[in-house]
Formats: C-alpha cells, sequence, structure tokens
C-alpha cells in the first residue's frame, strides 16, 4: 500500500475518510479487518468474520480506515478524520474491535470508551478443522513492529500455522525482538531510501527458499517489493488471495453495505441501517 509514495497515500486517505467507504455495523463488537486486509479476497474475511462470530454471535463488520498514514503524512488531518471516526464509533455503538492489522490495533487503542484485541488468539480458540485448508511445506514468520509486546497473540499465530501442517521457521531476530519491515511510521513513503536499507536487511535474514508469512499485510508487501514469495497467515488459514487492489476493497465495502440494508439475509452484519449515511 505504501509503495506509491507520499502523494499517493494522501490519495488513499481522502478516499478511505469519504462517506463511501466508511461503513460500520450498528452492534457493540466489529471485525475490524483495515484498509491494507481489505484489498485482499472478501472470501477470506468473510471466513475469518464467520469464525470470530463463534467469540461474538452478534459481531458486524467495520469498513473503514484507523488513519494512520494520515497522522504521518498529512498530521494537520489528522485530529478532524479521528474526531470523525470516533463519531461514527460512537454513534453505532460499538464497543469492541477485533482487529486483524496490528496498525490499527495500535491506533485505536487511542480511542476513548474502545477495547480493542486482536483477532489471533480469537481464532486459535474458534477455528475448527473442518474450516483450515490443510498446507504442506514451511514458511518463514516475520512477527509485525506492533506486536512486539504481544506475546499470546504472536503464540496464537504459530498455533494456528502449525494447525495447516506448516512448519514455522523462525529468523534470526523474531518475537519481541522482530525486525522491522520498513514501513514504520510511513517511512517508505517519506524516506524511501532508509525505507529499502531496513527492508533490505529484515529480507537478508529470511532463508531464501521458504515463502514468508506475516499477520500484517503491510509488511508483506513491502517484501513482495524485494521479490519474495508472500502469503498472509489468513490466506494459508483459509485459502489464497489471487488478487490485490482496489477493486478487493470495493467489491469488499459493498457487499457490506448491501448486507446492512438487507438484514434478513444475515442477521449477524448489521440492524439494517447504513450508519455512514448518518456523517
Amino acid at each position: 500500500m505504501n509503495k506509491s509514495g507520499g502523494l499517493g497515500m494522501r490519495f488513499h486517505q481522502a478516499v478511505s475518510f469519504s462517506g463511501p467507504l466508511m461503513g460500520v455495523d450498528r452492534c457493540r463488537a466489529v471485525f475490524w479487518p483495515g484498509c491494507a486486509l481489505m484489498n485482499m479476497d472478501p472470501a477470506l474475511l468473510e471466513r475469518t468474520l464467520d469464525v470470530l462470530r463463534r467469540e461474538e454471535p452478534g459481531m458486524g463488520l467495520s469498513t473503514c480506515c484507523c488513519g494512520q498514514p494520515t497522522r504521518y503524512l498529512e498530521p494537520e488531518k489528522f485530529h478532524r478524520r479521528r474526531d470523525r471516526l470516533v463519531r461514527l464509533l460512537e454513534g453505532c455503538g460499538v464497543k469492541r474491535v477485533y482487529a486483524a492489522c496490528p496498525n490499527c490495533m495500535v491506533q485505536l487503542r487511542e480511542l476513548p470508551g474502545l477495547q480493542v484485541r486482536p483477532i489471533w488468539s480469537v481464532l486459535a480458540a474458534r477455528l475448527r478443522e473442518g474450516d483450515i485448508v490443510p498446507r504442506e511445506g514451511a514458511v518463514v514468520l516475520h512477527d509485525p513492529c506492533p506486536m512486539r509486546q504481544e506475546a499470546g497473540e504472536q503464540e496464537a499465530v504459530r498455533a494456528l500455522l502449525r494447525r495447516t501442517g506448516l512448519t514455522v521457521v523462525e529468523p534470526e531476530h523474531t518475537r519481541e525482538h522482530t525486525l522491522c519491515c520498513g514501513n514504520f511510521h510511513m517511512l517508505r513513503a517519506t524516506d524511501p531510501e532508509k525505507s529499502a536499507r531496513i527492508r533490505q536487511g529484515r529480507v537478508a535474514e529470511f532463508p531464501g527458499e521458504f515463502p514468508v508469512t506475516s499477520y500484517c499485510e503491510g509488511c508483506l508487501d513491502a517484501f513482495r517489493s524485494e521479490g519474495r514469495k508472500t502469503a498472509h497467515v489468513l490466506e494459508l488459514l483459509f485459502g489464497t488471495s489471487d488478487t490485490r487492489g482496489w477493486g478487493n476493497r470495493i467489491a469488499f465495502t459493498r457487499r457490506a453495505k448491501a448486507r446492512r440494508t438487507r438484514p434478513e439475509e444475515d442477521e449477524g452484519w448489521g440492524d439494517g441501517r447504513d450508519a455512514s449515511s448518518d456523517l
């Protein structure tokens, strides 16, 4: 996502905070994929939500952006956009967020009155054997920077990967000692040369014969720019996303909006009101 540079990311944020893309179900708990994951096959996210609903059957969905790129690229706009997001979540009665994106987790934990929980320990507890796509072989696991202090979630990801049948290969620096992918605080957009040096240092720790997996799509996008084969943890659980891009995000957002306006098709997706229209 950050490879488009500062101008591209500013456009990304303007679109992400437009009414059509800011949607939240009216319920107490929502699944929050984050922008990068919404670029993947919508079916992966719907399967993830199905499993998370075993934890909270009434869980809804957010198709919003957390605003992290704005914070570091356009700080003069950050508080206005964050306040808008707070009003939307409060208006929809959201009290708990299940975050797939590590950066979203960090940003959302700053918001008032909101409990933010990563999804990985929930998936590890609620996933059934029939949900998993069996795998063979080995993958190198990269822990994202924001998850350094989340030991329980780190272990949950490893348990999930082992349940697929994969062997998890650890780089030299891992868990609380993990190294940055080069995207820290939007560095890939603000200082591409420094970002590349950091990224290449991290890639040098990955054995060349194994694909790289992580629970941060932004990290994986950085590693793909160095020619590495990657797969998000959700892909290894539920099936490969053949495409990535805005088309998937728009399709996912439209599908979520349609579910809100026709709740009889899937009662768990909301109460029938499109919350984004209230802004």
